[in-house]
């Protein structure tokens, strides 16, 4: 990557951008950023606790495909390092292994109250490979539900379900077994694009209906995804800086004003690493960003969490 010139037009750029981004957001409700934020914020991984003060930090989310003896000490690992009392933990779903493990979370989390819940990242592809008919996948997990409760019913199950899924043909999520739709403590609703056909809340509406036990976890992509999808679903194009960074501020404050009302109980970035940007392990992955880009990702990204910085804190 070329040092120099470039690089100081693309901090010139990106401070425009930042301006620009913050401004989008100026007119969020003082309310909105006070009391309903406070401990409501949610990041997958590690910040710095600067950032962590920022952002009223009240959890963090991890994933661990290790057996639940390694996974616990994850747990009880962040949790202080990042000085919260709930975490909340992605596991891989295996029918050889999950309902098993799942009875072991519960009896552990009785005494160690930091793990808040347990659940499934990317729940319909998860789901999808394991190639089991629509009765068999209820039955499996009906199976892991039961489990994760039987020790401990305060134990909640979440899962992360992407917007664009809540309409799929290929896996009807509300074909599911509808006392495990009913088991779902948490569902973690992410956007796939940018630029998504329909409003978050109507996302939300949809999600409840399908999942009515379960309060939202708005999810929100805190990095550049300029070269990982398309800024819109069907077409080729991605977004520019300026749309990344404009339509990163309007969902931050639609997710943002919904945050306490409306079965939004809490708002999770992705990523966290809310201080150490570059230090990403990702950016590493051609597909997250090309290394030519890879500058523009970082300051991109630190972009977006300007504008959560200065919402969050007016």
């Amino acid at each position: 990557m070329q040092k120099g010139k470039p690089a100081r037009r693309s901090r010139m750029i990106n401070s425009r951008i930042i301006a620009a981004a913050c401004g989008a957001v100026v007119l969020i409700i003082t309310s909105a950023m006070g009391t309903q934020v406070c401990s409501k914020v949610i990041t997958w991984g590690e910040n710095t606790a600067e950032w962590n003060r920022a952002l009223h930090l009240g959890a963090v989310r991890i994933g661990c495909s290790d057996p639940p003896s390694s996974c616990a000490s994850d747990v009880q690992q962040i949790s202080k390092s990042q000085g919260v009392d709930k975490v909340f933990l992605a596991i891989l779903l295996k029918p050889d292994q999950t309902p098993a493990y799942a009875r072991e979370y519960s009896q552990w989390s009785i005494n160690h109250a930091a793990l808040y819940e347990v659940g499934f990242d990317d729940f319909v592809g998860q789901c999808e490979r394991q190639k089991l008919s629509m009765p068999a996948m209820s039955a499996l997990l009906n199976d892991i539900a039961r489990g994760l409760k039987g020790a401990n019913p305060k134990l909640r199950l979440g899962i992360t379900v992407y917007e664009d899924e809540l309409n799929s043909t290929q896996f009807r999520l509300s074909d599911l077994d509808e006392q495990f739709r009913k088991s779902v403590d948490f569902v973690h609703l992410y956007p796939h694009y940018r630029n998504e056909s329909h409003s978050f809340s109507a996302a939300v509406q949809q999600s409840r209906q399908i999942f009515p036990s379960a309060k939202i976890v708005a999810g929100i992509y805190a990095y550049d995804r300029r070269d990982y999808l398309p800024c819109t679903r069907g077409s080729s194009t991605p977004c520019t800086n300026q749309e990344e960074i404009s339509l990163f501020a309007q969902s931050f404050k639609d997710r943002l004003a919904m945050l306490g009302s409306s079965d939004v109980e809490w708002i999770e970035f992705y990523p966290g690493n809310f201080g150490t940007e570059s230090q990403w392990p990702l950016w590493k992955t051609p597909r997250m960003c090309r290394e030519e880009r890879l500058q523009e990702c970082i300051d991109n990204t630190k972009a977006m969490r300007e504008v959560v910085r200065h919402t969050l804190n007016p």
